[in-house]
């Protein structure tokens, strides 16, 4: 039982610590597991398709990328939201002090804070392309979004499955989304952003 809390800990720094923005980074899809699901979602924050500003706790106005809906002063957008997503991997080490704290409800907050700030910039990007993409290109992103938001559920109720039951379980749950859905950001950009 040690070795598995210790493990487990292990496993949620390296997550916690965002080994890797890649880009390419695929998101997996998993069977759906209903009771682990229905227990982390009270846990972590539902993903809308709108709009919720992202801030970062280094972020300067110069640093910051332009508000939805206007053009950067020079440079593409993709390269600005690029950098933003970035400073928001940087700005994640505010939350390591509470992820340090070794109670799993702290963990479990921070990894939802965590979770909340990708989810937030996930959505800014959505908004974003929604002005940029054509009707036509726009609709099937939304398709492909819906389906991967149950992809990414789906992913994080298996990965949270392993501890059903536990403390642990809802602390996988939401640092599986978080994961994923940071997977997602730098993915749109890459693919769709101008």
């Amino acid at each position: 039982m040690r070795k598995t809390m210790i493990l487990t800990l292990l496993t949620c720094s390296l997550v916690f610590a965002g080994c890797s923005n890649n880009a390419d980074s695929k998101v997996n899809s998993a069977e759906p597991d209903q009771t682990a699901q229905q227990t982390a979602t009270a846990q972590a924050p539902a993903t809308t398709l709108e709009t919720t500003p992202v801030t970062t706790p280094e972020a300067t106005p110069e640093e910051t990328s332009p508000a939805i809906g206007q053009e950067p002063a020079a440079g593409s957008m993709k390269q600005d939201y690029l950098k933003k997503l970035d400073k928001i991997e940087e700005g994640l080490t505010d939350l390591q002090a509470l992820s340090d704290e070794g109670t799993t409800a702290s963990m479990i907050e921070a990894a939802d804070k965590e979770y909340g700030r990708w989810d937030a910039a996930l959505n800014e990007i959505y908004q974003v392309l929604k002005q940029q993409l054509p009707k036509d290109e726009m609709a099937k992103l939304k398709e492909k979004q819906l389906k991967w938001i149950t992809e990414r559920d789906e992913t994080a109720a298996k990965a949270a499955a392993e501890f059903e039951g536990g403390t642990m379980e809802p602390l996988e749950y939401a640092a599986t989304q978080s994961g994923v859905t940071k997977e997602r950001c730098y993915e749109l950009v890459e693919l769709y952003m101008k």
